[in-house]
């Protein structure tokens, strides 16, 4: 359309910056001086414009640039400046696991409430930032808006462009949130863009013209966006004829257009991240998950730990820095620019999650010794359940039953599993544990069949890469065989990779081991990685794959750009590849017959794809051209091949997550019993195995176990913290799609319980019915439920008894 009149539009920028990076290379002061530039920019153009730190950028300023915290506080005072985004470390976190998702948000918005004094309200990150659960998590974190507007940097996100002022985005559970959308009329810092925007009469076609432009602002000449560049493009932008701008805030925006929003429910066909997804082997997807699932068993352990009393496994009841500071660093390991721009900055994001994972592993560490020493003797073997809901553990050939987050002495008289036998004939070598089989092509290093379905005519195990713009596929240098597995070599050039072939302990799947050294690599492109196929003999009527929290079916057909540097990443002219048929999966992929039946694919943390004719190939490492020089040798990559009847996809989920996560084994040390000699003694309490067991529906999981210090309520009037002590915070998820029911037992009183929001804010008190509730849960809810129990042995002790032996020991050295 053609204005014929002028008509009411909207401009609003927003203020990307980070310590995360920007400051490692930059040098300090950098974070201060982009909310200078800002101010000046805001103080020039007269538009009140989103600040967008990272969460641990907020810290930093406010401990080495106090006074330039102090401006910006007092810009979000009078107006000038609304925090947007808000999450802690400004993650692509599609690619990070559920639990950080949540987390990402309760510890940015808990540092802007306690830094800033404001609760961030409107959601808007520079980098692609979407997945389906989100919607949800930012309605329960206390958001009230959001914005899809990504900007191309390292990365080249899309989304559909609309263009109605607003939309009514729909979450996977029906959660609707007030957004801004993509669209032609989306700003990027450089001039050029806003120029482009001007006299290529975007403006005009639009009814209602929304304008969001994304900054980096920084007054460096090493730097290319700086205010004294972009003010006079937008000073002519808000005098186009045509347009009466009005200057606002995102919150103000939104609110001014909301009344036009159409209903949008974006699925992850309809999007692209754009991202290098697959490089140096998906290490640094690979650390985040690992550390994640370390902090989580660790907090669940000391939980547990903590519900016994005194003596502690450490000084407290619960280890509430070291957890909080493993968090933080990994929530900022996360951050985007160690994953898009490893090789420039990524070796000091390791070092913190390196600092994240020391601290961690020694939470953990001591409370494994600790509860193993509690629920066993001297000399006993203990498994403990990193997991929320019941599996199974094999042990020496024993299979062992764990409750969730339980802890379980292995017994002699546990049923022993059939061994594995090897056997080979015409070529063919065959694994077998009872009626299950596996099958391997010894000339071609394929395994063909996998519990009795055919792995289609390529087989699994098949690698292939481009060099020199050539395919190539890895030739079978030899075959090892052992009592229990198959060893296959293989090579392509310099580059060497084994792939180890056997038989799961826990369930009849196939286990495959990828790992070697990659030597140079393949050329730097999607389609040029290292990929093995995946296309069992299926009739493939729906693929399903998994995001945060969240399962659900993707088509995977698809053309997308992806933009790369042709040498230095800064100032080299870049080029596109257009990459075809790819998607990601955050644990798996499950080729589904119509009749429910497949065969399950999970890695450990492989997540890039493509879809094959009716399969997939997975990628195993890729070089990326913006990493320059830098690429990741060393390839280690897991995966579980799993065939099944009609399964739900809580089921799947599960899968992918025991496979990942097996149980923690602890042989009692004889210092550790000693200990605790006499304590338990002398109660005539039996030590349950578990401190809750989850029964009902079995499509919910419960992920999380931990409790909240009382630092993390500050700011936050119902935190629950401020009602009940140490209380005990647990996240549920419904994972299949349907409104469930589930009933937590706990194996200690209760003496209340209540649902809250992820920070742990109260929604409402829940019915205790003796010890353990009820709750109803909505379709793909996330659910936090805390609950409190009754001190326990010695929790009441002060030191005020103790003190004696200090007050006068002085004087008797005499």
């Amino acid at each position: 359309m053609t204005h014929n009149s002028t008509a009411t539009g909207w401009y609003t920028f927003g203020n990307h910056f980070h310590w995360v990076d920007m400051q490692w290379l930059w040098g300090n002061g950098v974070l201060a001086r982009s909310v200078d530039d800002m101010l000046a920019f805001i103080a020039r153009t007269g538009a009140p414009g989103n600040i967008n730190f990272d969460g641990i950028g907020y810290e930093k300023l406010a401990a080495e640039e106090p006074a330039a915290l102090a401006r910006l506080v007092a810009a979000v005072s009078d107006g000038r400046v609304e925090v947007v985004g808000g999450s802690y470390g400004q993650p692509y976190a599609q690619f990070h696991h559920g639990e950080s998702a949540v987390r990402q948000l309760s510890y940015g918005v808990r540092t802007a409430v306690r830094l800033l004094g404001v609760r961030p309200r409107a959601f808007w990150e520079e980098e692609f930032y979407f997945f389906p659960q989100l919607p949800q998590l930012l309605r329960d974190a206390g958001y009230t808006g959001a914005s899809l507007f990504f900007q191309w940097t390292w990365h080249t996100p899309e989304l559909p462009r609309e263009t109605a002022p607003a939309i009514l985005w729909r979450g996977i559970d029906g959660t609707e949130i007030p957004t801004l959308p993509r669209s032609e009329l989306n700003l990027h810092q450089w001039p050029e863009d806003v120029e482009a925007l001007i006299d290529g009469g975007g403006l005009e076609r639009f009814p209602t013209p929304v304008v969001q432009q994304w900054l980096e602002l920084l007054p460096s000449p090493d730097w290319m966006c700086r205010s004294e560049i972009v003010v006079p493009g937008v000073e002519r932008l808000l005098a186009a004829p045509g347009v009466d701008f009005r200057l606002g805030t995102l919150s103000t925006v939104i609110a001014a257009v909301k009344e036009q929003a159409v209903v949008r429910e974006y699925g992850m066909d309809d999007v692209f991240h754009g991202m290098s997804l697959g490089k140096n082997g998906n290490r640094v997807h690979r650390v985040s998950r690992e550390l994640e699932h370390l902090i989580l068993a660790a907090e669940s352990v000391a939980v547990r730990n903590g519900t016994f009393g005194r003596p502690y496994a450490q000084w407290s009841k619960y280890p509430s820095w070291e957890l909080e500071e493993a968090w933080r660093e990994l929530l900022a390991f996360q951050h985007h620019d160690n994953d898009e721009c490893e090789g420039l900055c990524g070796h000091i994001g390791y070092l913190g999650a390196d600092r994240g994972r020391a601290l961690a592993l020694a939470v953990l560490d001591r409370n494994l010794r600790r509860l193993a020493a509690r629920v066993g003797g001297a000399g006993s073997t203990v498994l403990v359940n990193p997991l929320g809901w019941d599996r199974d553990a094999v042990l020496d050939g024993q299979r062992i039953h764990l409750p969730a987050f339980g802890a379980v002495v292995a017994e002699p008289e546990a049923a022993r599993l059939p061994e594995v036998s090897v056997s080979q004939n015409d070529g063919r070598i065959r694994l077998r544990r009872g009626d299950f089989e596996i099958e391997v092509d010894a000339a071609r290093g394929v395994v063909t069949s996998v519990g009795g379905v055919s792995m289609g005519p390529e087989g699994v195990g098949l690698l292939q890469w481009r060099r020199a713009d050539m395919i190539r596929r890895f030739d079978v240098t030899s075959v090892d065989v052992t009592d229990d597995a198959v060893t296959v070599h293989t090579a392509a050039d310099e580059a060497r990779v084994r792939i180890e072939v056997r038989i799961a302990d826990e369930l009849d799947a196939l286990d495959l081991r990828f790992a070697g050294d990659l030597g140079e690599g393949p050329d730097g492109r999607a389609h040029a990685a290292l990929m093995t196929l995946f296309e069992p003999d299926v009739a493939v009527a729906e693929v399903r794959h998994d995001t945060p929290y969240a399962v659900s079916a993707i088509e995977g057909r698809s053309r997308w750009h992806r933009k790369y540097p042709t040498g230095d990443w800064m100032t080299s002219p870049q080029e596109f590849e257009e990459v075809v048929d790819a998607f990601s999966a955050l644990q798996f992929v499950d080729l589904v017959a119509e009749d429910g039946g497949g065969v399950l694919w999970a890695h450990d943390g492989s997540q890039a794809f493509h879809r094959a004719e009716t399969g997939v190939w997975n990628v195993l490492s890729m070089r990326d051209p913006w990493d320059e020089h830098y690429f990741v040798r060393e390839l280690d990559a897991r995966v579980r091949v799993v065939p099944h009847g009609a399964v739900s996809d809580a089921w799947r989920w599960k899968t992918a997550q025991e496979f990942v996560r097996p149980a923690h084994v602890v042989t009692v040390a004889g210092d550790d019993a000693v200990a605790l000699a006499g304590i338990d003694a002398e109660s005539n309490d039996v030590i349950a195995p578990t401190l809750v067991q989850p029964d009902g529906d079995a499509s919910v999981a419960l992920t999380a176990m931990y409790r909240d210090s009382d630092y993390q309520a500050t700011g936050l009037d119902a935190h629950v913290n401020r009602i009940a002590r140490d209380p005990v915070l647990l996240r549920l998820v419904e994972l299949d799609g349907r409104a469930s029911r589930v009933v937590l037992r706990f194996s200690e009183p209760l003496l209340g319980a209540w649902r809250c929001t992820a920070l742990g804010e109260v929604l409402h008190p829940l019915d205790v019915d003796g010890d353990s509730i009820t709750l109803q849960l909505d379709p793909h809810a996330i659910a936090t439920i805390a609950v409190a129990h009754p001190p326990a042995p010695g929790d009441n002790k002060t030191l005020d008894d103790d003190r004696s032996i200090w007050a006068m020991v002085h004087h008797e050295a005499d």
